[in-house]
């Protein structure tokens, strides 16, 4: 009885309630490209930013099962949410224009963007290695992360030693890839200890611009111990891709092309994003800067506007958890004292609880355009907790320790070997230090204007040009529009093709009545656009004009329903949209984001009028579109 107490408890608990919603689903992986097997991208931390009146939402997807997996309940708005580990091999994801109304559960099934990778631990290789090098083929301009897991780090197996790892990339030329020159800095991976059941990843990353590579070309990522002595064995996978493969170096210096690919992954700049300021050391956690409200840290922009910013942070002594934390994040253009750029938003907290301490992250996500950067400037990124005296005053901790109300956070330091020549950290925000703070930046290559209002991918109405019509003759001549179902309410309504203008004979089509008929009007056309995806968002646009303006004799009209029928143009669940406001000229429509209820989504056109004596009336359409919202870094 007890464990069916707790379960109800937990349903109950992830039920979301009137006027919130839910973003949730899993972050996974093919094991290797064209695989229907999968590997579940744990331990990524999730962040959901609305707008700057609200506070961001954190998670960290699943190691236990369903692996992989996140929720995030909240409000309604427009989120942007980032998936990122800085310390880890996978590349932060973005996805922007998450519009979120009262009530919708959006379930998501999501992979991450590499240039190459395997994740199939299937076999290893059986003798010790020097170096190996893997090949691949460049999708972006620079590569910025690179993972890898062993069979034994060549040391002691499962005992407790490691040995420190360099990655570095090579660009295809003549001769063995041992010959290929190298491109950019090596990256140093820590301390390497695995084998029996260490079975972890590791990793090492670089920021955008420091290993530049052209997309549709060959490289190699060359894998070797730091010390000229050190020997090592990987997981690999035998593969079918002729001379290409893993080029090794064996332990006495024998080398060779074997048609197999490393357990490793490989990203890059390739997704409409720049890291200007990462995480390169796989190593977290290290020193703390020092407990204080207030601490900044400049860096250099690469891209045209902010995508997110997370930093290594912890808590301690009477403090709540990192997860009840929140600092502002601003953005200063120039030095800590300089002027604010666009929108402040407030990041959220997500690590580790141990009753008494709490280390982790605070995140948040940024929509393109909010802050908006000029590439080489440089900027500074400010943290100031807005923890106050309601937030903390009373709290006690697992030994007995009460609040003393102070608020504030305590950042880690980047490591020794990962300095970030171009900026500073600044303790209570003005303050110079030697040192920089652990963090990562991600920032949009690329401007966006309105972004919250742009669309991706094919038109998904039919014969949205109104180009294509068969006339029907009758009392009243009337055509039927091919890819739609025209309705008529009021018998009397006419339907044609018509031209937009005499010097313009683009085609339209028309809805007619009054006094050219001397009959009422009312009626119009729908059209099912089915094989839609409820976890996304469509916007309905087009062009309308009228002979008269909206008023109660008089309608122009442009609606969609959300449930997908379009047998009923009485339904409640139609949203029609009156127009124009202006008369005798075509105006722009764009609706407001559409989610569907399940894989259709019915758009309607009509016109109406009552009087049958007064000016004619014509209601003439035309570009009816039905896109998808555009929801990744503009490109």
């Amino acid at each position: 009885m007890k464990q069916l107490i707790v379960l109800t408890w937990m349903l109950v608990l992830i039920m979301p309630v009137s006027g919130q919603v839910v973003f949730k689903g899993r972050y996974v992986q093919p094991r290797y490209p064209g695989s229907e097997a999968t590997d579940a991208l744990a331990a990524v931390h999730v962040f959901a930013t609305a707008g700057p009146e609200t506070q961001s939402i954190g998670f960290r997807t699943w190691e236990t099962d369903p692996t992989g997996w996140f929720y995030l309940p909240g409000p309604a708005g427009r989120y942007t949410v980032v998936f990122s580990d800085p310390s880890g091999f996978v590349r932060p994801k973005i996805l922007t224009n998450q519009f979120l109304s009262d009530g919708d559960i959006v379930d998501l099934m999501l992979s991450a963007e590499f240039d190459d990778w395997d994740m199939s631990l299937v076999g290893w290789d059986d003798k010790p290695a020097a170096d190996y090098f893997q090949t691949f083929t460049a999708r972006g301009t620079s590569i910025t992360q690179v993972g890898f897991k062993l069979a034994t780090d060549g040391v002691d197996g499962a005992g407790p030693l490691g040995q420190n790892l360099l990655i570095s990339i090579h660009r295809k030329a003549d001769g063995m890839p041992d010959t290929w020159p190298q491109v950019g800095p090596d990256a140093v991976v820590l301390n390497v200890d695995c084998g029996g059941p260490k079975n972890y990843w590791w990793s090492a990353g670089w920021n955008s611009g420091q290993v530049p590579t052209e997309p549709g070309q060959s490289y190699a990522v060359r894998l070797r111990a730091q010390t000229q002595q050190g020997r090592f064995q990987a997981f690999w996978r035998p593969v079918e891709n002729g001379p290409m493969g893993v080029y090794r170096k064996g332990e006495k210096g024998e080398t060779g092309w074997l048609s197999h690919h490393l357990c490793m992954t490989v990203a890059s700049d390739s997704d409409g994003l720049r890291i200007p300021y990462n995480k390169r050391i796989q190593a977290k956690f290290g020193e703390m800067a020092g407990f204080e409200r207030r601490w900044s840290q400049t860096w250099r922009a690469q891209g045209r506007s902010l995508a997110s910013v997370i930093l290594y942070a912890a808590t301690g002594g009477a403090q709540p958890s990192l997860m009840r934390q929140r600092v502002a994040v601003r953005i200063r253009k120039g030095g800590p004292e300089g002027p604010a750029v666009g929108v402040e938003k407030i990041a959220i907290g997500n690590g580790n609880y141990t009753g008494d301490a709490s280390w982790g992250v605070f995140g948040a996500a940024f929509a393109p355009g909010e802050v908006e950067l000029e590439p080489g400037e440089l900027y500074t990124a400010e943290f100031e907790s807005i923890e106050n005296y309601y937030t903390l005053h009373g709290f006690v901790n697992i030994k007995g320790d009460v609040s003393d109300d102070r608020p504030g956070f305590n950042p880690y330091k980047k490591h020794p070997l990962d300095i970030y020549e171009p900026g500073q950290a600044y303790r209570k925000g003005t303050d110079p230090q030697p040192f920089d703070l652990d963090m990562q930046i991600v920032e949009y290559e690329k401007a966006a204007a309105d972004w919250d209002r742009q669309v991706d991918g094919p038109n998904l109405v039919v014969n949205g040009g109104m180009d294509k019509v068969r006339v029907i003759e009758g009392e009243v001549v009337i055509v039927d529009l091919d890819g739609w179902k025209r309705f008529a309410i009021e018998p009397g309504t006419g339907f044609a093709q018509a031209v937009e203008g005499p010097d313009t004979p683009n085609p339209v089509i028309r809805i007619y009545g009054g006094s050219s008929t001397k009959r009422a009007a009312n009626g119009g056309f729908a059209q099912r656009v089915s094989g839609l995806n409820k976890n996304e968002i469509y916007r309905l646009s087009a062009r309308i004009r009228s002979t008269w303006p909206v008023d109660e004799q008089h309608a122009c009209r442009i609606g969609f329903d959300p449930t997908g029928q379009d047998g009923d143009p009485k339904a409640a669940t139609i949203e029609w949209t009156l127009l124009p406001g202006i008369h005798g000229q075509f105006v722009p429509f764009q609706s407001h984001p559409i989610r569907p209820r399940g894989a259709a989504i019915s758009v309607w056109i009509g016109g109406k009028t009552t009087l049958t004596e007064d000016y004619r009336f014509e209601a003439e359409f035309d570009d009816v579109t039905l896109h998808r919202v555009a929801s990744g870094a503009p490109k």
